[in-house]
């Protein structure tokens, strides 16, 4: 079954025959509970926030940990090495990637940094152009930027969406990136990726995405929508931990777009004592650079986190993320309908073709008191925003406690 990503990811609603097709072929959501014991133990709809560990995702750590502790017998090596080798396949094909355009980092800034450090902007004298519904870390970060000398451009929303003829009239000749959010965790609101990427390339420019409310949750095809550089963190729709993320870079950009501005690697030194005997051919110093995304891998990783997230992909690819999306629409679709009769202002594009619901609150104290008694974990942040994200480990009695709770 295939949902189109262009329909999905932009700016309409996945199709009414879409759905329905995925819907009718929906694998056993109710035996994934079970795998996540925190959502057994208390109704949990804040996936945007963190994804409650599954049992399948602390296994394969613990097998990786009792390759360190043991030593490799007993397969303990033999599945460390593989966990490692494969995690970035498997993260690829999630996204419709190249497994050499997947590097690993340790969190979906440090990935957006390596881009926008790597693109050179203020140096060439180019321009940065952003919005105010990416994420509010990125923003601080393009602030700092901006005050150092960089020319960044953030455009801010309009009714809680992103105008695409404001950012139209944000990018010129000079811009070098376009940096959006591809799902935000502020209200959900879901990028035209495509048009954005089409715009960008027009202009000579290139479109970074931070994709980890994306990733895991809705069906990403980074070739389909024209993204050239994408990031994320694995904690949240991903299943897996902290300290651990992915960055893609297209193949194209490797090198010589985005820079090298770290050489990992490890050298060697051919002369003596270093070696018996000298290769007269070679350097003294032999240095082979990196010639895929690893090359803008900073160092040591999480390798812990990475085995982890090797069983969920496995298990992500397996169900199909536009199963996990099927099944968390019609929570979202309830939540839609029910929230704003009972006084929470819905804040979420009634066609965003996410897994993200946000209501303004008119006494967020309130409002958390009543959660707290529940048992209920959300999000609530600023003055009056609450954030409700269900995942393929919730089911409809969730949302019946969520709305009795805030009636």
């Amino acid at each position: 079954m295939t949902i189109n990503r262009r329909q999905l990811l932009g700016s309409t609603a996945l199709g009414v025959s879409a759905l329905a097709a995925a819907t009718s072929k929906l694998p056993d959501f109710p035996s994934f509970r079970n795998e996540f014991p925190r959502a057994t133990q208390q109704v949990y709809l804040d996936a945007a926030a963190n994804m409650p560990l599954p049992k399948f995702a602390a296994e394969g750590m613990h097998r990786y940990m009792d390759f360190h502790m043991y030593g490799p017998g007993e397969g303990r090596g033999e599945y460390a090495s593989k966990a490692i080798r494969e995690v970035k396949p498997l993260f690829a094909k999630l996204i419709n990637a190249k497994p050499s355009e997947i590097g690993f980092v340790v969190c979906t800034k440090a990935g957006e940094a390596a881009v926008v450090n790597g693109l050179r902007i203020q140096e060439s004298g180019g321009n940065l152009v952003t919005n105010d519904l990416h994420y509010a870390g990125s923003i601080h970060d393009y602030i700092g930027r901006r005050k150092a000398g960089m020319d960044v451009r953030i455009v801010k929303h309009r009714n809680w969406r992103i105008d695409f003829r404001d950012m139209e009239k944000a990018i010129d000749k000079k811009t070098k990136l376009v940096s959006i959010t591809l799902v935000s965790n502020v209200n959900g609101w879901v990028e035209d990726a495509k048009a954005l990427s089409a715009l960008a390339h027009a202009h000579g420019a290139y479109l970074y995405a931070d994709i980890i409310q994306a990733a895991g949750s809705v069906p990403v095809d980074v070739k389909a929508l024209g993204i050239d550089f994408a990031a994320c963190s694995n904690y949240k729709w991903l299943q897996g931990a902290r300290g651990a993320g992915f960055l893609y870079v297209r193949e194209e950009c490797q090198g010589a777009i985005v820079k090298d501005l770290s050489f990992p690697g490890y050298v060697h030194f051919n002369y003596a004592p270093w070696v018996p005997q000298r290769d007269s051919a070679a350097e003294d110093f032999p240095y082979i650079a990196s010639k895929d995304a690893g090359r803008y891998e900073a160092g040591n990783v999480s390798y812990v986190a990475y085995a982890g997230q090797y069983e969920a992909l496995k298990r992500m690819l397996a169900v199909g993320v536009d199963n996990i999306y099927a099944y968390a629409k019609p929570m979202c679709d309830r939540l839609k309908k029910e929230l704003p009769p009972l006084g929470y202002q819905l804040i979420t594009p009634l066609d965003a073709p996410s897994s993200i619901v946000v209501v303004q609150a008119a006494n967020l104290r309130a409002t958390e008191q009543k959660l707290r008694k529940a048992n209920i974990q959300v999000t609530t942040t600023g003055a009056n925003r609450v954030r409700i994200s269900p995942a393929l480990y919730n089911n409809m009695e969730d949302i019946n406690r969520l709305l009795s709770a805030l009636a």
